[in-house]
Parts: structure tokens; C-alpha cells; sequence
């Protein structure tokens, strides 16, 4: 009989014990019934930038707090579309439209994570889809809105294009590995079409590349990113796809108004045959790689009202051939940090020119260059490494010409290089409208105007002669209305009050 006693004793103490842990337990099952004490949330609308349709988007995330005293019964975690929903939501750890009875204990909270694959629109424009997350609390509804915008693209791993083609400008295009011209192949791009590059997509010309865009719609070859690193949009960021590649065999390729942004580097051109035209390029935008932004061996090319701006290694790589830059900005003030996002550190470097290839210790090929002119243009950088440099081994047949440009870096003394009315070692900040890669508050933010400061010293001193070939700017600015034409690719004009607003 005393056994018993003592067991039973024993197992009221053992309940006594556990009902103490229970009681230490927050109260967690005592919620507060009070419809007053309602939930808190770190946003009202959960938005994603533009994301391309069937292609999931990354996660996002909103907090559900619980600001209250006791703990919360949440009655219900609801899509309003439910299965139909163009998104998806996690809640505590699992996938779903609907939960029920989730808990949040006295001044917590929980994660809610979204993510969205919007289905084709058949629209050319982006369409917005939007959606709520609505919670039930002590019968009281609350809701958070997400929203997004669905681009409809033309999809592809790979494109290859055997025949003459127009690509159609109706929608973007998404390529996750190569545009590929065949050999004797046109492709035209016509205005307005954007394409995003996947992260080693490149465009590899064997036949000739046109592309026909317009002021107003440009056409746009950028990675296909559309969200976001730490703070920071991806299309911000260099090294987000390949670049674009041309073939010995490539000619008479033509790029008018058009903007290439954001690749490991920016064109690459092999060795050719400098007595055919390789390129001519006028008012394109070629900007931020991660490597060097154009690269050409032995190849005849010409640029007009192009802005070439910011790469880790150097703007112009050139070897041999022949060479004209008119109204052009030659501008490298690549963000030199060592790991902050997807940048790195760079000498900024801006015009190489060389008559050698160094294959490796003991083999090398000549190329001669045949002709170089840079014209009304500006060549600016931020380092002592951003002046021109000419390594030549023989003397070139005719000088090498500067004609009416500005330099912020000091003259160089090469004997076959001519300067006429050139403008040397002017500050570097000196120039354009944004060169400092500092928002407002001094934070990192690496977005740049190289349009034309008021008191610039590029201001009203190109050569007239030459503005009148090339009368508009690469805004469709006429610079020549005052006559006197800016130095650069772009002329000066005084904001109105309606567009500082």
C-alpha cells in the first residue's frame, strides 16, 4: 500500500511539474480574443520590378508582427485568388494558398515569402497583375497587396538564324544561351526591341547584324535580371551576360541607336580585312562591363555621337586597322571597389592602341594602322591610367589624329600623334553631370549622367566644320542652333522647370 502511495505521489509530482513548464510557456494558448489587437506588417504592397512571364521571379519576403501583449490566433492566411493565384506564398516553412490557425506569440513575428510566375498576356506591354494576402484575426480581416508586372517575351535557349531575318519588335526577347547569325546571313533588329541576355549569352556574328532603332525607342541588349542584389537592381550591375562577338567574316554591320549595357564585356571584333567596313556605330551607348568594353583587331570601324563609358579594363582595345571617333564620349569612371556587389577594382583605362598581338612568349602578328582619327570627342577618366596609350613597334603610314577634343589627362609626346585645338588635363569632375557613383547620402549607388555640365569645359568649342556632318546630337539635339557644338556626344541643354520637377 505504501508503494502505491509513493508511486502516485510520484506521478502528481511529475504533472505538477510539467502542468509549472506549461505555465512558463508565454501563455502561448491564452490568445487574446480582443478584436483591438490586430497584427502589424513591415509592408502594406509587397511589389516586384517587371518579371518575365513564365519565368519564376526570386523570393520575397514581408514580416507579420504581433505587437501585442498576449499571443494571436490568426484565424486564416489567404490568397484571394487562391490556386489560380499569379503568385505563391510560404508561410512558417510551408507552401500554399491557404493555412489555417498560425500563431504568433506576444511582440514576435513570422515571415511570409512570395515569390511569382505570371502567365503569358499575349500583350506587348507589360501587364499588371496583383493579388492580396488577406488575414482573419478575431474575425477581423487585414490584407497586404502584392503586385507585379508580367512582361510577355519571345523565349529561347538558343537562336540561330540560317536566313535573312527581320526579328520581330513585338515583345522582348529572353535568351538563356546564343543569338547566332550564320555566315551570309542579315539579321535586322528593328526599333524599340530589348533583349535579355542570359547569364553566358552572347551575340556571335558570322554574317552582318543591323540594328534599326530610333531615338525614342532604342533598341536594348541588357542581362536578364530583372530584380535585385543586396540594394542593388542587377541592371546596375557589369558582368550579367557574354557580350557581342563579330567573326573575321562579318562586314558592313550597322548599329544605330542603341544601348548595350551590363555584359562581361561589350564587343569583340576578330581579325579582319581593314579595307571593308566592319562596323559603324552612331548613337549607341555601350556601358558598364566587368572586362573591356570594345576589343578589335585589324578592323575599319567608325563611331558617331556614341557614348563609351565605364568598363574595369579598357574602354577601347584596338590593334591595327582603321579607326574614326566623331562627337564621341570616351568616358571611364568605373567603380573601383574590391567587393561591393559586381564591381571590382580597375585602372579606368581609356584608348589603347597597338600595332602587335603577343600570342604568347615567342610568337606575335603585326598589324599596321592604316588610319586613326578621334574628332570633337572627349576622352576622360578619373585615374592617371585613363590616358590615351599608343604602344606602336613601327611608325604608322599617316599621324594619328586628335582633332578638337578634350582630355583630362595630360598631353602625350609621341611624335606621330597630331593634336589640333585639343584642351588638356581639365579636372575630372569637371566635365558631366554625374561621375560620382555616391547618391545624395553618400551611399554607393553607381549611376552616371555623362551629359554636359553648364560651365563644362566641353561647352561651344567643337569644330564647326565637323558638327555639321553630324548636326544632331545622340538625343536628336541640334548643336548646331547656337553655332557653337558641344565636344562629345552630347550637346548642352538648360532643363526646363517642367522636367526638374
Amino acid at each position: 500500500m505504501q508503494k502505491i502511495q509513493s508511486v502516485t505521489l510520484l506521478i502528481l509530482g511529475l504533472l505538477l511539474i510539467l502542468s509549472s513548464f506549461e505555465a512558463c510557456n508565454d501563455n502561448f494558448e491564452d490568445y487574446s480574443r480582443d478584436p483591438q489587437d490586430c497584427l502589424a506588417f513591415s509592408t502594406d504592397t509587397l511589389s516586384f520590378d517587371t518579371v518575365l512571364t513564365t519565368v519564376n521571379s526570386p523570393v520575397k519576403a514581408f514580416m507579420v508582427y504581433n505587437p501585442n501583449k498576449k499571443p494571436l490566433l490568426i484565424s486564416s492566411i489567404d490568397l484571394a485568388e487562391g490556386e489560380s493565384s499569379n503568385f505563391k506564398i510560404n508561410v512558417d516553412g510551408f507552401a500554399g494558398s491557404t493555412f489555417k490557425d498560425i500563431e504568433i506569440r506576444a511582440n514576435d513575428s513570422i515571415y511570409i515569402l512570395v515569390s511569382t510566375k505570371p502567365v503569358e498576356t499575349g500583350q506587348a506591354i507589360p501587364t499588371l497583375f496583383k493579388d492580396y494576402v488577406v488575414f482573419v484575426t478575431n474575425s477581423v480581416q487585414q490584407k497586404v497587396v502584392l503586385q507585379a508586372s508580367g512582361q510577355d517575351v519571345y523565349k529561347y535557349q538558343s537562336l540561330v538564324l540560317d536566313t535573312d531575318t527581320t526579328l520581330s519588335n513585338f515583345k522582348p526577347f529572353l535568351i538563356y544561351d546564343s543569338l547566332v547569325i550564320n555566315e551570309g546571313v542579315t539579321a535586322e533588329i528593328l526599333e524599340g526591341t530589348t533583349f535579355y541576355m542570359g547569364t553566358n549569352a552572347q551575340v556571335i556574328v558570322h554574317g552582318t547584324l543591323k540594328i534599326k532603332g530610333t531615338i525614342e525607342k532604342p533598341v536594348t541588349f541588357r542581362g536578364s535580371r530583372t530584380d535585385y542584389m543586396l540594394i542593388y537592381p542587377y541592371d546596375l550591375i557589369p558582368g550579367q551576360w557574354g557580350g557581342i562577338r563579330f567573326d573575321s567574316l562579318s562586314y558592313d554591320n550597322e548599329f544605330e541607336n542603341m544601348h548595350i549595357r551590363n555584359g562581361k564585356f561589350g564587343m569583340e571584333f576578330k581579325a579582319s580585312d581593314p579595307s571593308k567596313e566592319k562596323i559603324k556605330m552612331k548613337n549607341v551607348v555601350l556601358t558598364n562591363v566587368s572586362g573591356t568594353l570594345i576589343r578589335s583587331i585589324n578592323c575599319n570601324i567608325v563611331a558617331e555621337n556614341c557614348e563609351f563609358s565605364n568598363a574595369k579594363d579598357r574602354l577601347l582595345a584596338l590593334a591595327g586597322g582603321k579607326h574614326k571617333f566623331i562627337h564621341c564620349t570616351i568616358a571611364n569612371y568605373y567603380p573601383r571597389l574590391s567587393s561591393e556587389a559586381g564591381w571590382g577594382i580597375g585602372n579606368n583605362e581609356t584608348i589603347y592602341l597597338t600595332d602587335e598581338i603577343l600570342y604568347d612568349w615567342e610568337s606575335s602578328e603585326h598589324y599596321p594602322v592604316l588610319g586613326f582619327e578621334v574628332s570633337n570627342s572627349i576622352i576622360a577618366g578619373n585615374m592617371p591610367a585613363s590616358e590615351i596609350s599608343i604602344d606602336l613597334k613601327e611608325s604608322p603610314s599617316e599621324p594619328l589624329n586628335f582633332l578638337n577634343c578634350i582630355f583630362t589627362n595630360k598631353q602625350s609626346d609621341n611624335s606621330y600623334i597630331h593634336f589640333a585645338d585639343c584642351v588638356f588635363d581639365v579636372k575630372a569632375d569637371s566635365l558631366f553631370n554625374k561621375v560620382d557613383c555616391r547618391n545624395e547620402k553618400r551611399e554607393f549607388w553607381p549611376v552616371f549622367d555623362f551629359g554636359l555640365l553648364e560651365k563644362s569645359p566641353a561647352r561651344n568649342v567643337a569644330n564647326l566644320e565637323i558638327s555639321k556632318l553630324i548636326p544632331l546630337d545622340i538625343k536628336g539635339i541640334n548643336r548646331l542652333e547656337d553655332g557653337l557644338p558641344d565636344i562629345g556626344a552630347y550637346e548642352f541643354v538648360v532643363e526646363s522647370e517642367e522636367n526638374k520637377k
